[in-house]
């Protein structure tokens, strides 16, 4: 009999059927690499779980061996689990947090045995890492410079904007995230050089937006105010010849050697189903240790999505310090959200999550904590904050993955790798974004927007480790410059987050 669903865990007491199910139909996995089967008492949808046993109400529900809630209602051996009879368990953080014997303890891929020595063509910059893309970005400093921003781009070979919807009547925190966002994207290695337009009254003006800029690199850097030179068509001019100026700079430059252990490679999900967790979360993983022993960073962000699995995250700590701040990040997170009168539960997963066979926030985490791999974590980074040290790191983002990738971009980071079960178009004006999925019939629907097909994951023609060297070569590609789709299309998804969690 072939096999139509998946075990994470010799312990768990649900598996994940990976085919539609009708009721009498056969669910055929491997428990302990013995194929065993279990009678479906009702229809199983694609990527949903059934109970192995009977499960009474207040019993534990166990994938990746670890506990996804309890449940609510009686579920007999053969029938759904779902959201609508199991539910999240608030964490106990106090009992999470690490003695002082900690030592990492978690268990580490096994990697390339042999890896290959790899390179990229990029660009030098006098600070920092090299660019894999030789961009003039159009920065706006307001909503209001956005759409002069955006005609000038349209007019400069080269050049990418970005549409910013603030800027304006905010609160200081708001303000000092959006300035170390803007000055971020200034300072990406991506970009050779910047233009700023903002309209002349908006809380920081294009001049100090500027000096900000200049004092962080030594970028050629020009500004205009639409106010300042007589309306949008003067300042369109002057914006756009001086793009063009730079552009034309660009062009003279050229492209270098660099070794892999150059690249900051972003790391994010969104419109997750089961097949995430299941496969192209641990696809990505193995990608991120690949790349962390040949030397290179790797920023896995959204911290709402370690909540329920961060004690799983945590023992990847490189030492004390850094296990109780995953903790922390979590325990802060929801303690912000109740402060607010909200339940992070109660938003995670989202509807499409839901429909796509997760039902609770640690059944989500616990999948979305894999794409971050396995090697020890050795910096924990607040938004937007560029990375200190080699290696794998964590950054703590908002629970919304176009605000999580635009705070990675801001940090440095020159690519982004993003998984999706559900499928997503996303796309980031400044850093390529590479989409991979491992549900075929999301790749088959989407295939304009999905990069990378990682279906043979779930059908068993192809390990995940050897996927995830596969997408060692893919992200290669991507930093020599072969485009994703997203980035073909020129796409450019922006969100700044605003929870002012670090004031």
């Amino acid at each position: 009999m072939d096999i139509n669903a998946l075990m994470m865990d010799d312990t768990d007491n649900v598996v994940t059927c990976v085919t539609e199910v009708k009721a009498g139909d056969n669910v055929v996995f491997k428990q302990a690499g013995e194929v065993k089967t279990i009678c479906a008492e009702e229809d199983i949808p694609y990527c949903h779980k059934i109970a192995l046993t009977d499960l009474a109400v207040g019993d534990e529900v166990f994938k990746y061996g670890e506990s996804l809630g309890k449940m609510i209602e009686v579920v007999a051996k053969g029938h759904l689990v779902n959201e609508n009879n199991l539910k999240s368990v608030p964490r106990n953080y106090d009992q999470e947090l690490a003695g002082d014997d900690f030592v990492m303890s978690a268990k580490q891929s096994a990697g390339d045995p042999n890896p290959k020595k790899r390179t990229f063509w990029g660009y030098r910059r006098a600070e920092g890492r090299p660019g894999i893309r030789n961009h003039i970005l159009i920065l706006p400093t307001c909503a209001c410079g956005s759409e002069s921003s955006r005609i000038v781009a349209s007019q400069v070979r080269g050049a990418v904007n970005i549409v910013f919807n603030t800027g304006c009547s905010d609160v200081a925190a708001n303000t000092a995230m959006s300035q170390k966002v803007l000055t971020g994207f200034a300072c990406n290695p991506n970009v050779y050089g910047v233009v700023i337009i903002g309209l002349g009254c908006e809380t920081v003006g294009h001049a100090q937006l500027a000096e900000k800029i200049r004092s962080m690199t030594s970028k050629p850097v020009a500004h205009f105010g639409i106010q300042d030179e007589g309306g949008t068509l003067k300042t369109i001019e002057k914006a756009v010849r001086a793009a063009r100026d730079m552009a034309a700079e660009a062009g003279m430059q050229q492209k270098e050697e660099f070794d892999i252990s150059e690249l900051l490679l972003g790391i994010e999900c969104g419109g997750s189903d089961a097949t995430s967790g299941i496969a192209s979360n641990p696809a990505v993983g193995e990608l991120s240790d690949a790349l962390v022993d040949l030397g290179a960073t790797t920023v896995m962000s959204e911290s709402i999505e370690w909540i329920g699995g961060e004690h799983v995250l945590a023992k990847r700590a490189a030492n004390k310090e850094i296990h109780d701040q995953i903790i922390e990040v979590c325990r802060a997170y929801e303690a912000h959200l109740n402060a607010a009168g909200q339940d992070c539960r109660a938003g995670q997963p989202t509807p499409g999550n839901k429909a796509g066979g997760l039902s609770t926030l640690e059944e989500k985490s616990l999948g979305c904590i894999r794409k971050g791999g396995t090697r020890p974590i050795v910096e924990v980074l607040e938004q937007a904050v560029r990375p200190s040290k080699k290696g794998a790191v964590v950054m703590d983002t908002a629970g919304y993955d176009i605000a999580s990738v635009t705070s990675m971009v801001a940090a440095g980071c020159q690519a982004v790798i993003f998984t999706t079960g559900r499928g997503t178009p996303t796309g980031n004006a400044i850093a390529p974004v590479l989409k991979v999925t491992a549900n075929g019939r999301t790749y088959a629907r989407m295939e304009d927007n999905m990069d990378v097909d990682l279906s043979g994951i779930i059908a068993g023609t192809i390990s995940y480790q050897e996927e995830g060297h596969r997408l060692v070569d893919k992200i290669n590609a991507i930093c020599n410059g072969q485009l994703t789709k997203a980035e073909a299309y020129g796409f450019s998804d922006i969100a700044v987050d605003h929870v002012c969690r670090y004031v």
